[in-house]
């Protein structure tokens, strides 16, 4: 969810350009989490790949990580995989932003990792 949501769909054209189809689920709300649309989406995909802007202690795609485990570890071919900002101060200047927040090269190895293509 959020601006993170431009980067994903650039990553998903490039990664479909390639032959490789993924599903984007924007949240829109994380209380109430719609844990179902993302059960349903792992029960197609058997994978899953979570993109967010914040730190990775304590967020949202940790509390996702440990749902789908709890709920829907069985449908799973590969590892859930997460990519958050860098653990480190939050950055200001432009280029130390892009730096620390996921970018689209991130999230197409990300996608293929779970994928299982080199």
């Amino acid at each position: 969810f959020g601006k993170i949501l431009k980067t994903v769909h650039a990553a998903a054209d490039e990664l479909a350009k390639e032959g490789i189809q993924v599903e984007i689920i924007d949240l829109v709300t994380i209380r109430p989490l719609d844990l179902d649309t993302i059960i349903e989406s792992i029960r197609k995909t058997n994978r899953l790949v979570i993109v967010e802007e914040s730190f990775p202690v304590a967020s949202i795609s940790s509390e996702v990580a440990y749902r789908v485990q709890r709920n829907a570890f069985d449908y799973l071919d590969a590892p859930v995989v997460r990519l958050c900002q860098s653990d480190t101060p939050f950055a200001f200047s432009p280029p130390l932003i892009d730096e620390a927040l996921p970018q689209v090269k991130d999230i197409m190895e990300a996608v293929k990792s779970v994928a299982y293509v080199a």
